[in-house]
């Protein structure tokens, strides 16, 4: 996290901590919420429905570990002869699970699929989870394939797979707002939370630095 990074970390709190404001206040992005609410429930259907859907799952756990996670990281850890390749994911969707879990229970909110925008009573729709999915977790299979395929390394370089990560997350978001699936809101507070967590995880570069001096590594993957 270089100094000159900052400004964009103190903005995103600001983002954060204006949208929640606005959500208890009943301000102006929620009533913009219902807006888009109507628009999306209205328009987004048919093909452009399923268009969509193509990016929401970006953000669904189950699909993203189940089906590019795990197989990359059995591949990964004989790639690398390291369990590393397996712990990696383990830990960050643990942690990914338990922040959101403990966000989300600040304030209980209902989704627009349900036709009413209801807080302190019942459901999590608060912040959006899946869109930090989007982030985090797509950063993760990225970071994953290059253990599989290390010449990958070569062509697309760690800002690049960050860059990918980050539009990813965006996209997810969006998508999500495009099908109803969450209120704009919950999706904003995450597009601010999300770039900051996915920092954070990069400069923690979990797949390739030692856990203690003298870790036995093989190549660039610590043999944990």
């Amino acid at each position: 996290m270089r100094r000159r990074s900052w400004g964009w970390y103190v903005l995103a709190v600001a983002v954060m901590a204006g949208v929640t404001a606005d959500v208890l206040a009943d301000g102006p992005l929620r009533r913009l919420d219902w807006r888009v609410h109507t628009f999306c429930d209205a328009n987004v259907r048919g093909g452009w429905m399923s268009a969509v859907h193509v990016f929401t799952q970006l953000g669904q756990r189950g699909v993203i570990a189940g089906f590019v996670l795990v197989p990359l990281a059995v591949l990964g850890a004989v790639r690398a002869r390291s369990l590393r390749p397996v712990l990696v994911p383990i830990v960050v969707v643990l942690l990914l699970s338990l922040l959101q879990e403990g966000a989300k229970s600040v304030i209980p909110r209902t989704y627009p699929a349900g036709g009413t925008d209801v807080l302190w009573k019942h459901g999590d729709a608060y912040p959006s989870g899946h869109t930090l999915n989007g982030f985090l977790l797509v950063w993760v299979g990225i970071e994953l394939l290059i253990v599989v395929v290390p010449v990958l390394d070569r062509w697309v370089t760690a800002r690049g797979r960050r860059d990918f990560a980050l539009v990813a997350g965006f996209l997810t978001g969006a998508a999500l707002t495009a099908a109803d699936e969450h209120w704009l809101t919950d999706v904003l507070f995450s597009l601010a939370l999300g770039p900051v967590l996915l920092a954070g995880l990069v400069a923690a570069e979990p797949f390739t630095r030692p856990l203690w001096p003298g870790e036995p590594v093989r190549g660039r993957y610590p043999r944990i």
